[in-house]
């Protein structure tokens, strides 16, 4: 899971990480702390009107929203991609409808999923995370549905699943590309029916929770490869979050590692600062891990870090990197192997031809529009040092030949 990759720059309270930190806000708070504060003006005064009508809310909702301190996540960073995410969950919160929540390994999903439930009606209501890969197939339905007593051996008791637990408030099922067929044609008739059956049971029970999900894969192929019901997907594909990686937000990578330091759980460590060339390591590196990478670096670099400030040296990435070149050297999947050497032979085309793409993709036999869509997923990164990144790859590839 994403745990609370993203979160950053209180230290009124912390989550179990020693990095990741929540604000508190009561019922009276219009703007949280750290919602755009160092934003320009004209992005922050777009963000903050809609903070400001989730604060006040409607009459019928404010007595409830006075009984209870909640806590909102920050989600930091002045990249325009981090302010567009902001204001997309703020949008969303407002809404009651399914949310799927996708990205790569690492970029802070569940932290998104925490910020929606904290900014929506329904926090004071529970939020309940649940791995729908990381639960054997056996043991799945007990674990989202609840079970009987004596529903199987081991079931001595009575058990609410993590539905019955999200009651008023979110589930949040990540890695939902994962959840055993068995599971998925059950979850769908919840969704359908709002009622849910303990594994074993027998009287049905109606529930009110918003369910939240996230995945690292295209659920859209595993449509298509039957891996995934359709009818499961188009139920929670309706309001969509896309978490931006790392390498594509720019400057963030500074603040929230700068964050992680302020936030740190040693009060040793709080005061210690990157030094500008230790800052340019950290953007120049692509961080495929992401926010769970660049969290363990800063781990590393604290420890080894002297006189109160991190150095280039300090930032060690071999060992988190260095497994994802390594993982090149294992692509055995055809498909994968193809789109690899599909974009080397683009990007050698782009470059012998200085950039003009009606030219490379003659060269290449693709169509221009998948050239231009592949320059766009490179908008804003070094083209050079992509393409060494992906002839890197390649090599790995190649390495058993």
């Amino acid at each position: 899971m994403d745990d609370h990759d993203m979160s950053g720059a209180s230290r009124s309270s912390y989550y179990d990480t020693g990095y990741s930190s929540v604000n508190k806000y009561s019922s009276q708070t219009h703007v949280p702390a750290n919602s755009g504060n160092n934003l320009p003006k004209s992005k922050e005064d777009k963000f903050q009107p809609k903070l400001v009508k989730l604060r006040n809310g409607s009459a019928t909702n404010q007595s409830r929203r006075n009984r209870t301190e909640f806590q909102v996540p920050s989600i930091i960073g002045s990249s325009d991609q981090a302010v567009e995410l902001r204001e997309l969950i703020a949008l969303y919160a407002e809404d009651d409808s399914p949310v799927l929540v996708s990205g790569e390994t690492g970029v802070g999903k569940e932290l998104v999923a925490k910020h929606l439930h904290a900014l929506s009606d329904r926090r004071n209501g529970g939020f309940t995370p649940l791995n729908a890969g990381a639960v054997p197939e056996t043991l799945a339905a007990a674990e989202l549905f609840g079970h009987a007593k004596g529903a199987f051996t081991g079931a001595v008791g009575e058990r609410e699943g993590a539905i019955a637990r999200s009651e008023g408030g979110i589930l949040f099922l990540d890695e939902i590309g994962d959840m055993p067929a068995s599971v998925q044609v059950h979850l769908l008739r919840v969704l359908e029916d709002g009622m849910v059956t303990k594994v074993g049971g027998k009287n049905a029970t109606n529930v009110d929770f918003r369910l939240v999900t996230a995945t690292n894969v295209d659920l859209r192929e595993q449509v298509a490869s039957g891996k995934f019901r359709a009818d499961l997907f188009y139920r929670i594909n309706v309001l969509v979050i896309d978490v931006p990686p790392l390498r594509k937000r720019g400057d963030d990578v500074i603040e929230i590692a700068e964050a992680m330091i302020a936030n740190h759980k040693d009060e040793r460590y709080r005061k210690m600062v990157l030094t500008p060339n230790a800052a340019d390591r950290l953007r120049n590196h692509k961080f495929p891990g992401n926010i769970r990478e660049l969290r363990n670096v800063i781990s590393r670099a604290l420890v080894h870090a002297r006189n109160g400030k991190i150095m280039p040296d300090d930032l060690r990435f071999e060992a988190t990197s260095g497994i994802h070149q390594a993982a090149a050297s294992d692509v055995l999947n055809v498909d994968e192997g193809k789109n690899l050497i599909s974009r080397f032979l683009m990007m050698k085309a782009l470059c012998a031809t200085d950039g003009n793409v009606t030219k490379a993709a003659a060269l290449t036999g693709r169509s221009r529009g998948t050239l231009h869509n592949m320059m766009k997923d490179l908008e804003g990164e070094d083209f050079a040092k992509a393409f060494q990144s992906v002839c890197a790859e390649i090599k790995a590839l190649t390495s058993g030949c």
